[in-house]
Formats: C-alpha cells, structure tokens, sequence
C-alpha cells in the first residue's frame, strides 16, 4: 500500500502522524526492529494499521494503558512485547469539596502545554483521575501538576501491578432495522431518522473519531460514535434477532 492510497482514508490534521507511523512501519519491517509510535492515536488510526498491516511474519499491535481505552500507542514488530513507553498517573484531588470532571483534569494538563496526543484517555473512580501518558512527559507531570483549577492536587505514577481499570459504560440493547448509521444515531437519540441524516450531513457525528460522509454507512463491532450533544457509544456486538427480524444491538455508552 502506498502513501497517497493510506492517506485517503485520514484527515488533513491526521497526514503527519499517519505519514510518520508508516515511515517508523516500514523501518521496522525493513530492519526487523521494534518500534513503537510517538504518540496515542485515536481508533481510526491504530485500527487502520492493525488491520492493513498485520501479517503472520509481521506483528502491528496497540495499547492505551487500560481495558477498552480509545487512545492508544501503536507498536510494530513487538514479537518479544517488550513494554510500551507508557506511565499511567494517578491524580488526587486533595479538597474534599471539589466535585472535578473529565474536563477539569483534561484542562488541567493541557494547561501546562502538553499535546493532546501525548495523553491517552482519562479514566475517572471516585473522584480520582487515572491517565495514561507518554513516558516522556511523566517527571514533567508530576512535578508540575499541582491544581485541577482552584483544587490542589497529588500526582503519583502508579505501579506495574495496578488493579485493571475500565472505562465506565452505560449498557443498553437497542433493535434497528439496518446497521446504517443513520438508522443507529436515529435510535440513539430517540428522534427520527430525517433527523439522524441532517445532524450527519451537518457534521455532528464522527465514528471512530472520523466525520461521517456517508449516512448508508454501516457500523462494525467495536467503532466508537460520537454524536454532538449526546455522548459517546461504542457498538459492542450484535446479539441476535427480534421475532419481526430487527437486529439486536448492544450498545455501551460512556458516562
């Protein structure tokens, strides 16, 4: 596969990480080195290089830190899985009044100048952040992280042999008459499929993190879709049939 046949998929703020992991690609595979990406990527990317370039004598593999995660580092020819250049934080917040979310921390840390792409996904539990970043920016972290807003802050590297975290889901089986997307935002949201296709064509829903432009699109297992003002939902599996032949969808949703 070529350059200009990859970078079709991707969009114009995606070419230079995309064009980057191909050229660490092919001196992996010319080499017989492992070499990982720079960066987390968000599901169409390290999707896009599993699935194209994934051999039996050549291995592309991906991981975030936790179970289920969007953002992940991407790795080629890991044949030995040597560990990823990853630390996952812990962030406390050390006022019992703070009520922080997503956003808060999220904001925290890019207040200090770090990219987006150097951060995986954030994983809240009872009021403690848990985030994957980049080992580069680890000491810069926790040196300097010391508020989510006005709420002062603990920031500590967590071990090797942490409990699993997951994400936090909302699990609900809804029937549709087609996979398209149209049909699956329409269900979602409860409104009508008229409704579904403007809020797609005005560019208001994104699957794995790409723009929809065709709404006939079906959905496969596992993609990511993003609805603006409505959340995120990841299509887990098809469980089977109703008696009037609708599919069976199990949807998680981010909460």
């Amino acid at each position: 596969m070529d350059k200009k046949t990859i970078l079709m998929n991707f969009e114009e703020d995606e070419k230079n990480q995309v064009l980057n992991l191909y050229e660490k690609y092919n001196l992996a595979y010319n080499k017989n080195i492992t070499i990982f990406g720079n960066d987390f990527y968000t599901p169409n990317i390290w999707r896009f290089f599993e699935e194209n370039f994934n051999t039996d004598s050549f291995k592309v593999d991906s991981y975030g830190g936790f179970k289920d995660c969007e953002r992940r580092m991407i790795s080629f020819n890991n044949i030995y899985n040597s560990s990823y250049p990853i630390k996952i934080l812990k962030i406390e917040g050390t006022s019992k009044f703070a009520n922080l979310g997503h956003r808060d921390y999220l904001g925290a840390v890019l207040g200090l100048g770090i990219r987006r792409n150097k951060i995986g996904d954030l994983l809240l539990k009872e009021n403690v952040c848990y985030l994957t970043v980049c080992e580069e920016i680890e000491e810069f972290l926790v040196n300097n992280l010391n508020s989510i807003g006005k709420s002062p802050c603990k920031v500590t590297v967590v071990e090797d042999n942490f409990e699993e975290l997951v994400p936090n889901f909302k699990e609900e089986i809804i029937l549709v008459q087609s996979l398209r997307i149209d049909s699956i935002v329409s269900k979602l949201i409860r409104a009508s499929r008229n409704r579904a296709q403007t809020m797609i064509e005005e560019g208001m829903v994104l699957l794995d993190y790409n723009r929809v432009k065709d709404k006939s699109r079906e959905v496969k297992n596992q993609e990511r879709i993003t609805i603006r003002g409505h959340g995120k939902y990841v299509l887990d599996k098809i469980i089977g049939n109703s008696k009037s032949g609708k599919f069976k969808v199990l949807v998680k949703k981010y909460t």
